[in-house]
């Protein structure tokens, strides 16, 4: 069932690429309307079963949210319409790759701090046209027992825009289930097929308001992030 829904999902992410051709940011605004529903009916077929507390960003808004599992990009995607930003080696991945990049998903290099300075431009951009931005700052999968460091070079995109910062936070109730370390995308969603239903809590906090500089506000979405986090563990 997974993979016919991935695969039906296939055209219409083509279309989406079709129609916006030229627009990256239009593709922004109609790739996180698709994701959103291809989210809600993936969220059902795993058992993903969400807690909310608080209210989810605004449209337009800068996201911020811990990380432990594969299935957090469902979740969040499920939960309100919303751009990503991703590692780049998901754009090599067969055809989750093509999708991700066909509704605009924004893939970030690490490695190449060369190219920070046009991926916050284009994050930017998105915002500016109404889309919402949500960050895994960690830049990447824990264990789920705590938050790790937060990598800092893109707080400049609401640092620079004078934007606020939404904070959230994620915790599953059997951490050791979702949680996905090295595995593969598809190994790891198959593997989730034959397990019961996944219980989570996600936190949405209070917004950092603007006029932060970049570091000290990505220490303080961190701090807000780790509030939220042993919030979520305790209920």
């Amino acid at each position: 069932m997974a993979v016919v829904v991935l695969l039906l999902g296939f055209p219409f992410a083509l279309l989406v690429l079709l129609l916006t051709t030229g627009n990256v940011y239009r593709r922004a605004r109609w790739g996180s309307a698709f994701s959103h529903v291809w989210a809600t009916i993936y969220c059902f077929i795993f058992g993903l079963r969400i807690e909310t507390d608080g209210t989810p960003p605004p449209s337009g808004s800068f996201a911020v949210c811990n990380h432990i599992s594969h299935f957090d990009v469902l979740i969040i995607a499920r939960l309100f319409p919303t751009s990503l930003v991703s590692k780049k080696e998901i754009r090599r991945w067969p055809v989750i790759g093509f999708m991700a990049a066909a509704i605009g998903t924004v893939f970030v290099d690490r490695g190449d701090r060369d190219k920070t300075a046009g991926t916050v431009e284009q994050l930017s951009g998105y915002l500016r046209e109404g889309a919402t931005i949500s960050l895994f700052p960690e830049g990447q999968t824990g264990e789920g027992n705590c938050v790790l460091p937060f990598k800092r070079s893109l707080f400049a995109v609401p640092a620079d825009l004078g934007l606020p910062t939404y904070p959230m936070a994620l915790v599953y109730k059997y951490q050791a289930t979702a949680w996905a370390d090295d595995t593969p995308f598809i190994v790891h969603m198959f593997r989730q097929l034959g397990r019961p239903s996944h219980r989570l809590k996600i936190i949405f906090g209070e917004p950092i308001p603007a006029g932060m500089e970049r570091k000290p506000l990505a220490f303080e979405a961190q701090a807000r992030v780790e509030e939220l986090f042993e919030r979520a563990q305790k209920v």
